[in-house]
């Protein structure tokens, strides 16, 4: 730090080699005489260059996770950064956008600013990503020395403000826990007077904690559907889309199952809408009882639900599947108590995130895709959508086919 009062301490982040001397021709140019420097104006027609005051400190990293460990030991020397020039694009790293959230975890005083061409990545995709923060700046490539040192200098000086205010606050807070402590030995007197209103506050703490408990009731209800106890849709997708984002952010496969009860509409026809009800609650239970923890059931409308795998493999999946067919098939028509000896089978599609799907409604549409060529086939099947071509990366695939899980020996068994 260049003085007890003034951080000019400046992490360039780029795995341009030759950007890193731009800023340090920028921020630390040679100590040139003026009268050479106008001498050299006149003759070459060079603009005069901006002198600066004040002497900044550059290090340089050429990948994001080099830029971390800089960070991270500076803040262990208390000798800190003031400002990051962070590059958008930085092969085969992490991009910017992931650089500068692990350099806010590591120091969330560091002011950052983004160096992008216009044609990297849109601002209403970086402000999703990172949100509305005070605390960073946009810079366009190509930019010239001017524009660089001027924002170089003014966040240095923002956050040489902002660490003054933080003293203060710090001393107003110590002034505060004085003050406190005084009144608390006044308090000590008024003890008796207040053993009253703490009876009355205990009690409506409790009366407030049974609300928060049948609250919390409520919202679990509010979350599932009435008839299966199943998530219901919005919540369902609610939290598809979480686990969707999360798989796309640590790169965990996610697999989406769509399942359907076979001949469903017979069943309502021969034994009347309530038989229909008692069906539907047993492919339920059966779904339900035969998922892990960590997977969710979501009744996705009428006789269909949906399923969502986190952290599955498609192997997995349809190993997953075909056991949740068979269960169905051997215990589900005997759950059903009001008619003897029906028999419920369902149809199965299944999917994986693994096949680029960019948005939860598109791995859905893909498992759904499955599920109808699983009744195509004869129901009581499960079908997965799979490469067309083995062996190619799945993103290279122009599209994709369906592939049968259940082994053809299974005769497909309909409700009687």
């Amino acid at each position: 730090m260049a003085s007890a009062e003034s951080n000019r301490r400046i992490l360039v982040v780029d795995d341009n080699v030759s950007i890193h001397h731009d800023f340090l021709k920028i921020l630390q140019p040679e100590t040139r005489s003026e009268v050479m420097d106008l001498a050299r104006a006149a003759l070459f027609g060079e603009p005069h260059p901006p002198r600066i005051s004040d002497q900044f400190t550059i290090h340089c990293a050429d990948q994001g996770a080099a830029a971390l460990a800089l960070v991270e030991a500076a803040g262990k020397d208390g000798n800190p950064y003031a400002v990051a020039f962070v590059d958008m694009r930085m092969p085969p790293g992490w991009d910017g956008l992931e650089t500068i959230e692990r350099l806010w975890e590591a120091d969330v005083s560091l002011q950052v600013v983004i160096c992008t061409a216009y044609s990297d990545q849109p601002w209403s995709e970086i402000r999703d990503r990172i949100g509305r923060t005070d605390q960073l700046l946009i810079l366009q490539k190509p930019f010239n020395s001017v524009e660089v040192l001027q924002i170089a200098t003014a966040l240095c000086r923002k956050w040489d403000l902002a660490r003054k205010v933080a003293g203060q606050v710090n001393e107003l807070s110590h002034l505060v826990d004085e003050r406190t402590r005084e009144l608390r030995d006044v308090n000590r007197q008024l003890t008796e007077f207040n053993e009253a209103l703490m009876r009355t506050v205990a009690s409506l703490e409790s009366a407030q904690a049974e609300i928060l408990r049948q609250n919390r009731e409520l919202e679990r209800l509010a979350s599932r559907d009435s008839l299966t106890g199943c998530l219901n849709r919005r919540a369902f997708y609610a939290l598809f889309e979480e686990a969707f984002a999360a798989g796309r952010g640590y790169g965990n496969e996610l697999c989406c199952l769509m399942v359907d009860i076979d001949h469903f509409k017979r069943a309502n026809d021969d034994y009347g809408h309530s038989v229909g009800d008692q069906a539907i609650q047993a492919v339920a239970d059966c779904l339900q009882s035969g998922v892990r923890l960590t997977d969710m059931v979501g009744r996705y409308g009428g006789e269909e639900f949906c399923l969502m795998f986190p952290g599955t493999t498609l192997a997995e999946a349809t190993g997953l599947a075909e056991r949740l067919r068979a269960r169905v098939a051997a215990e589900a028509g005997s759950r059903v108590r009001t008619v003897s000896g029906m028999t419920l089978t369902v149809s199965i599609g299944v999917s994986t995130s693994g096949f680029g799907a960019r948005a939860p409604l598109e791995l859905i549409d893909q498992a759904d895709r499955a599920l109808y060529a699983a009744k195509e086939s004869g129901r009581n099947c499960v079908m997965a959508m799979d490469v067309l071509v083995p062996g190619l990366n799945p993103s290279e695939q122009l599209e994709l086919q369906v592939r049968r899980v259940t082994p053809r020996e299974s005769t497909p068994a309909i409700i009687r």
